[in-house]
């Protein structure tokens, strides 16, 4: 499946959040698509996102009431570092409604587009982050491009013969294969490969999954019996 990017640049001066890391990116972009000011702010979510805003913003010399668009990580990656930043601006959007343009980029495909930058005579290769014990968000690229987001499961992984990346998101619940290259999360790139920008209509988070739930019951675990 392909990508279908955004024809319409999002208006400028842009706030650019990324909560989907170990560290917490905010940036303003001016109408050349440059960065007016970037920061990165390391710690829990809950006490890194404000200050690095903050700092964002006193560096471009401009206020949230400046702001015409957002530009916001879908996932995947740490939830409640995603979940902070889409109420975050959801918020702002209400004090400032010219400010609520929304768009979307997923954290799998900007680190896979930068890869097909940085090697343009790759062909074929699989990125892959941590979801949950046996299986794994991944991105493919094909004829040196990247695809949708989707799942794949250990043994998927382990039959995969072409380039094989991991992009350490958070704290993982498994190792990944031991032929896999990691690769280093850039943020502060994002303006490398814009046409990655999808408009949403809100903010709307990734979900790499439809969660299924048991009906708990209260019944003592025993031993099974011999027959």
């Amino acid at each position: 499946m392909e990508i279908h990017p955004s024809t319409i640049p999002p208006a400028s001066p842009t706030l650019v959040i990324d909560g989907s890391g170990s560290v917490v990116f905010a940036g303003v972009l001016g109408s050349d698509g440059n960065w007016l000011a970037r920061s990165e702010q390391t710690g829990a979510p809950l006490e890194s996102l404000f200050p690095a805003i903050e700092a964002t913003l006193d560096a471009a010399q401009l206020t949230l009431a400046d702001m015409r668009s957002f530009i916001y990580c879908e996932g995947p990656g740490s939830v409640l570092g995603l979940r902070l930043c889409a109420m975050a601006i959801e918020t702002w959007s209400r004090l400032y409604p010219q400010s609520a343009h929304y768009y979307a980029y997923n954290s799998l495909q900007l680190t896979a587009a930068l890869i097909c930058v940085d090697t343009p005579d790759l062909d074929q290769a699989l990125l892959i982050s941590d979801w949950k014990k046996g299986t794994w968000n991944a991105v493919k690229i094909r004829n040196g491009q990247p695809s949708v987001a989707e799942v794949a499961d250990d043994d998927s992984i382990a039959n995969w013969t072409d380039s094989l990346y991991h992009l350490p998101q958070r704290k993982g619940w498994q190792q990944p294969p031991a032929n896999a290259t990691a690769v280093e999360y850039r943020a502060d790139r994002l303006a490398e490969v814009f046409h990655l920008l999808r408009p949403t209509e809100s903010v709307e988070l990734y979900a790499a999954g439809v969660n299924v739930f048991q009906k708990w019951t209260a019944e003592r675990h025993r031993a099974p019996t011999s027959s």
